[in-house]
């Protein structure tokens, strides 16, 4: 017996293409507006300095709760691939930690405003930050099996490890981002080393190669402690 399929509508596909190209489109406009005037610009902001209106907006994304996780989802994956990628190069556990670090600080502060307007936007369960957070604990996890193997601590162990650690990150960071140019404040490389150091010494796991504070780990970046 023959078998009947249904026929592609080509319109409506043409239609789905172009509406997910415009949604990038609004996207990408709306994250170089936020850039250029700050966290705090106004939907209507928004939508001017993007040539449009509020209404084609919401017509993608609902409102402006809904641009900001648009926006935020297109920023943290891209954040998250590189962040993978230096990751992946490192040969040690503290190696591992700064370009972790590095990334994050590189990623924020190149991108200040847009970071602020992202996580500004209402707390929502599973929302795109705490996404992005929750794959970076993965991501710990993941390094860590990958540079300990059989010495790897207990799992239920190593995510609280990975929740301490990306909290920790989060929050220096956030801390020096929000900071701007105060006297004495560590510029980005050198606030990667500190953070660095203060994961490795004051957060490492356990059969790490030693507990917190050990002597000999005296540089963040030291490739002889995995």
């Amino acid at each position: 017996m023959k078998q009947v399929t249904n026929p592609v509508d080509g319109r409506n596909s043409r239609w789905q293409r172009h509406r997910a190209r415009r949604r990038i489109e609004l996207i990408t406009a709306a994250r170089d507006a936020v850039a250029a005037h700050g966290a705090a610009i106004s939907m209507e902001e928004i939508a001017t300095a993007c040539g449009t209106s509020k209404s084609v907006f919401y017509r993608y994304f609902k409102d402006k709760a809904g641009v900001q996780a648009a926006v935020g989802e297109y920023f943290v994956t891209r954040m998250r691939r590189r962040m993978v990628a230096a990751a992946s190069e490192a040969d040690t556990f503290a190696a591992m930690i700064h370009a972790l670090v590095s990334e994050y600080l590189r990623s924020v502060a190149g991108s200040a405003e847009v970071y602020r307007f992202v996580v500004t936007a209402p707390d929502e369960q599973d929302s795109t930050i705490e996404r992005f957070v929750d794959s970076v604990r993965g991501l710990l996890v993941e390094q860590h099996l990958r540079l300990h193997g059989d010495e790897a601590m207990n799992t239920a162990v190593l995510r609280c490890w990975a929740a301490s650690t990306v909290g920790m990150v989060r929050g220096a960071g956030e801390a020096w981002l929000a900071q701007g140019d105060a006297p004495g404040l560590p510029d980005r490389h050198d606030m990667s080393s500190t953070i660095t150091a203060w994961a490795v010494e004051g957060l490492r796991p356990l059969g790490s190669g030693g507990p917190p504070g050990r002597p000999d780990v005296a540089s963040p970046l030291s490739s002889t402690h995995p």
